[in-house]
């Protein structure tokens, strides 16, 4: 009998070892760098695959047009897949539904190398498209698991940085490598470096003690699990205040630099390097809004919210009244206050999101709410055009910012809970 207490004590030190990283205290900033991740890679198949353009349309003769349908495939098959991604992260947990899926995603990047016509790259570019939603509820939900409510918005907006962070790399890195070994080479590099990334993840993520214990008593079937975010009145608010901010976002990334060379009279090289200053601005503002939420708005992300897209109205007003003529540095001024608004509001969105859905329902909700992203995405930039075509870039500005201004009013009657599902 006196041996009892060992063999238990023997155990209970087998368990806490067993449980590894979990255990370090800094293993939720290590959940941030994989959030980051995977967020990050599996956008490389979208951004990070914008650079094989030029040697992908050298190669295969393309026309701009065909091109343009590349991205829009990506994009598409994106649109169909996000909701049941991120269901499956809820049911499944972020280990394997990420990490497995971006080493496949890696998997179809690399198969770049073996297309041979326009059709085979179109192919192609749909699997990459259908396992990019992944990434981005698989992040959402690991930081609303290991991340505390104090700290969840500067968290959040760190994840949202992968993305620019990850794409600017690919747009260094890919064309000299495809100049020096061919695209077909690079985009197998590409692939692998996807790859790697989820056999990080699966090698070093593990689900908060009691997580997966959760999914197990969860038996919401994908049609259920819908319903009941569909069904959320907050949830739809806040996804109808992000449709025309999304829209914008996408629209003033497109056509900023046309608006700048077409009616400004502004060089093409010095409106690229005002298109940088908008990126820098908006990677700054992307981590600064979560700061700011957290601190200032005591975790509150709505007062935030109404900021970011008040500024984002007032700017947008100002770029469509902007004089030909207007001196550069008050361009570079103006491109600042884009990024630092209409660019760079989305992380304090997920995270609003996040803390109203139902505990369990993190993947699902993010998930329904890229999707309905994604279709502003398809439907703000040719209304854009067709507006400037028809009217002027001034009605098309001034209509983005109506449109935002409408979209703030779903934020007014949210009901913040000030604290995440677990």
């Amino acid at each position: 009998m006196p041996e009892a207490p060992q063999a238990s004590g023997a155990q209970e030190g087998a368990q806490e070892r067993a449980r590894g990283l979990v255990g370090a205290r800094w293993y939720p900033i290590a959940v941030i760098g994989l959030a980051v991740l995977s967020h990050g890679g599996f956008s490389l198949s979208g951004q990070g695959f914008t650079p094989f353009y030029p040697f992908i349309q050298d190669d295969l003769g393309l026309s701009r047009t065909q091109v343009g349908l590349i991205t829009g495939t990506i994009f598409g098959a994106a649109t169909v897949t996000s909701a049941g991604f991120g269901w499956a992260i809820d049911r499944f947990g972020v280990r394997f539904v990420s990490g497995g899926f971006m080493m496949l995603s890696g998997a179809f990047v690399s198969l770049l190398a073996l297309t041979s016509s326009f059709v085979t790259v179109l192919l192609v570019a749909a699997l990459m498209g259908s396992l990019r939603p992944v990434g981005h509820p698989a992040g959402t939900r690991a930081i609303m698991d290991w991340v505390g409510a104090k700290r969840r918005g500067t968290a959040m907006s760190i994840k949202q940085a992968g993305n620019p962070v990850l794409a600017a790399t690919a747009a260094a890195v890919v064309p000299p490598l495809a100049v020096a070994f061919g695209w077909r080479t690079a985009a197998v590099a590409l692939g692998c470096f996807i790859a790697a990334g989820g056999c990080l993840i699966v090698a070093l993520y593990r689900d908060r003690p009691g997580a997966a214990a959760a999914r197990k008593g969860s038996s919401l079937s994908f049609k259920e699990g819908m319903r009941r975010v569909m069904g959320n009145r907050d949830i739809a608010l806040v996804v109808g205040f992000g449709f025309p901010l999304v829209g914008a976002q996408v629209a003033t990334l497109t056509y900023f630099l046309l608006y700048l060379r077409d009616s400004l009279g502004v060089a093409v090289v010095v409106g690229g390097g005002l298109l940088a200053g908008l990126q820098a601005s908006s990677f700054v503002m992307r981590i600064a809004w979560g700061v700011l939420s957290d601190t200032v708005g005591g975790g509150r992300r709505k007062p935030v919210l109404f900021v970011a897209a008040t500024g984002a109205v007032a700017v947008l007003v100002l770029v469509a009244l902007l004089p030909a003529g207007t001196p550069v540095w008050a361009l570079g001024l103006v491109a600042v206050a884009l990024g630092a608004t209409a660019t760079s509001w989305v992380s304090v969105q997920n995270v609003l999101l996040a803390e109203l859905c139902e505990p369990g329902q993190v993947g699902t909700t993010i998930g329904y709410a890229s999707m309905v992203g994604r279709s502003a995405i398809v439907i703000a930039p040719p209304l854009f055009g067709l507006i400037a075509d028809g009217v002027g870039y001034q009605a098309a500005w001034l209509a983005l910012a109506g449109a935002i201004a409408l979209g703030m009013g779903f934020l007014l009657p949210v009901r913040e809970r000030g604290r995440g599902p677990v």
